[in-house]
């Protein structure tokens, strides 16, 4: 049974996230903003030990197909919050709200275009593939959607070339999502409609609204 805290944080992020066109995911602590291709995910998390709130914020790639809102760019904004009184979450909500709105808001500047979001997941992309060149992992698949959705398909083929190279489990989701895409980074048109008809089922998948794959 959802406490005075729950209730407490569902009100501010109805007043604070919901008149920017925010969504509720179910009766979670979970809200979304839809940005056609991606979401710009708010998580209230909450603890197992305290009551109160951490804040996360990050955005979702849709091309990711695999059923759940997973969190591909971003995460952890602030600390946990702990619940005193009502009065004083109240106040704690409020923050919270304001500060996920203005990461929210940053994200959707950044994300505004598929070029900007390639240039952005490529350098992050190839950071982390300097840190552990051995392991590279979904930012590495991501990059590469979103570089050939962007038309640099050099820069695709790389990516996933990087997934496809690396020592690991040749049936994961992650190694068959990137051969699917790698094979297709010759033929824009036929890369865009993969992408697309991705996006379409993870939309369905998370009960979204229909998408007209034309705006890809």
């Amino acid at each position: 049974m959802p406490g005075p805290h729950d209730k407490i944080i569902a009100n501010a992020a109805k007043t604070g996230l919901r008149p920017f066109g925010f969504q509720r995911k179910g009766q979670s602590r979970l809200w979304f903003f839809d940005h056609s291709w991606w979401l710009a995910v708010v998580e209230f998390q909450p603890s197992s030990w305290s009551k109160g709130s951490y804040l996360n914020v990050a955005a979702h790639w849709l091309w990711m197909d695999i059923g759940t809102i997973s969190f591909d760019f971003g995460g952890r904004l602030e600390s946990f919050e702990e619940y005193a009184s009502d009065e004083q979450f109240a106040m704690v909500a409020a923050r919270l709200t304001d500060s996920a709105a203005e990461e929210a808001r940053r994200f959707a500047t950044m994300f505004s275009s598929l070029p900007d979001t390639a240039e952005i997941l490529l350098e992050q992309a190839r950071a982390e593939l300097r840190q552990a060149p051995a392991h590279p992992g979904w930012m590495a698949y991501n990059a590469g959607v979103a570089a050939g959705l962007a038309g640099r398909s050099n820069d695709a083929a790389e990516m996933f070339g990087r997934v496809l190279n690396r020592s690991g489990d040749q049936t994961s989701l992650l190694h068959l999502k990137a051969e699917r895409m790698s094979n297709l980074t010759s033929d824009a048109a036929k890369f865009r409609q993969e992408a697309a008809s991705t996006i379409v089922q993870q939309r369905e998948k998370l009960g979204l609204s229909l998408w007209d794959a034309s705006r890809l």
